[in-house]
């Protein structure tokens, strides 16, 4: 199996500033000229879905399979209060095929190039694809498991009440 990108991520952000957002930054997604046709139509969407590669994984960590999610750290939780749970209910970067899926804010296509924010991908990471965010996809009635609902319900109170 080969996979090919279609285009790369450009921002000025470096990995740690990324890394650390909560809410993503501002980018750009370049579109390669062989594949600009594809974006016909795109204009007018809010959102799309970024499928990428995360080509700074290293081979020692798509061997790692428990993670404590980072994200729960950085909404105020501490480390220890954070369980290790497989990296397949996570966002971590860190497991066997490097691949990313995000959803970005459109902000403007400017011809090949499309205009986002909230992207949580560094400079130079290769993007496999795109799509459209269609309300077809959206899922209103979602259930969590309790050690997750637990430790959002604990990071709100943090930020409510700077605890």
């Amino acid at each position: 199996m080969y996979l090919k990108p279609i285009g790369v991520i450009h921002t000025e952000f470096d990995d740690e500033v990324i890394r650390s957002s909560l809410e993503g930054v501002l980018g750009i997604i370049e579109v390669f000229p062989e594949y600009e046709g594809g974006l016909h139509g795109i204009d007018g969407f809010s959102h799309i879905i970024v499928v990428a590669y995360l080509h700074k994984v290293d081979d020692e960590l798509r061997k790692v399979l428990k993670v404590r999610p980072k994200r729960l750290i950085r909404l105020g939780l501490k480390p220890d209060e954070v369980p290790e749970v497989g990296v397949f209910c996570t966002d971590s970067p860190h497991r066997p095929n490097p691949i990313a899926i995000t959803i970005v804010k459109l902000l403007e296509r400017k011809g090949r190039y499309l205009y986002v924010d909230g992207l949580d991908l560094f400079n130079g990471t290769p993007v496999i694809d795109l799509r459209a965010y269609t309300p077809d996809r959206a899922i209103h009635d979602i259930k969590l498991p309790d050690w997750y609902a637990s430790l959002m319900n604990k990071a709100r109170e943090i930020h409510r009440y700077g605890i």
